[in-house]
């Protein structure tokens, strides 16, 4: 089998710092994808599945040694090194840098056209704020045909379509540059009157086999036995960097919502990060 990959050096100095891999080794393989044929992308070489082995095999040791000094540090406060009772103060890196804690709130409905809320501060009024784009809803029906609002169709119209044949609901989010995530709230407003179940997946875009499609929540969350109006946290422990891809789309998480047809869900889902 053939791959195609895209080394550090590959990668500008600003993209580099912007993914977190400053000092890697250049020939380090950040990407590599299975080839099956075609036009090979701008920054990507062919390359043998031996002689990846190979090009790994030569970058190991300075790749290991980068990855070390990047895992967190523990080490005392060397300008108050104890407290009162002399117990020694600690500091742990949590992320990159200069990167900052920055959590991400989307909510909406299963099976409800424009219930998506995905704005910024700006205005006075709550629909008054720029929405910022980067998140949006898929509906689908029995047969996984995905639903739109027809041209000639009023937000009406459809919303009626929705509510009798809608079954697959799916918020897409995908933030335009890279991020560590740590974790997650999940609130549901109240509970459905059927049974219905959330996935979350990273990466949707991208074949399992192939490296994407990595389930967060991969075996269907019941919402029926989850307690409404309370937000229910899942803590991953350490951080987890998601890359930013306009290719391959690496950075996108999706929330898939299985349900009855037409119920509509309430559901916010925040995501914990830290970004630049």
């Amino acid at each position: 089998m053939n791959y195609i990959i895209k080394k550090a050096s590959s990668y500008s100095p600003e993209q580099q710092a912007e993914i977190g891999i400053i000092g890697i080794p250049e020939d380090w393989p950040i990407e590599k994808i299975p080839y099956f044929g075609g036009d090979v992308p701008g920054g990507y070489l062919e390359i043998s599945e031996e002689d990846l082995e190979l090009l790994i095999f030569n970058n190991q040791a300075a790749y290991d040694a980068w990855l070390q000094a990047k895992r967190p540090i523990i080490i005392p406060d060397t300008e108050s090194p104890e407290d009162s009772e002399g117990k020694p103060y600690i500091n742990v890196s949590m992320t990159k840098l200069d990167w900052y804690y920055s959590p991400h709130a989307l909510d909406f409905y299963s099976a409800k056209y424009g219930s998506l809320y995905n704005r910024n501060h700006g205005g006075n009024g709550i629909d008054d704020g720029t929405d910022l784009g980067d998140a949006y809803l898929e509906f689908y029906d029995a047969s996984g045909s995905l639903m739109t609002k027809g041209a000639e169709e009023s937000p009406e119209e459809f919303q009626v379509r929705l509510s009798t044949s809608c079954v697959k609901t799916v918020m897409n989010w995908e933030k335009t540059e890279s991020f560590d995530v740590v974790g997650a709230y999940l609130y549901i407003a109240s509970n459905p009157a059927e049974r219905a179940y959330l996935w979350v997946v990273a990466a949707p875009d991208i074949p399992y086999e192939y490296g994407g499609s990595k389930p967060f929540m991969g075996r269907g969350m019941n919402l029926q036995m989850m307690a409404a109006k309370v937000n229910h946290y899942f803590d991953a422990k350490s951080t987890k960097t998601i890359n930013y891809d306009t290719v391959y789309h690496s950075g996108k998480i999706a929330a898939v919502i299985k349900h009855a047809a037409g119920e509509q869900i309430g559901i916010q889902l925040i995501f914990i990060l830290y970004e630049e």
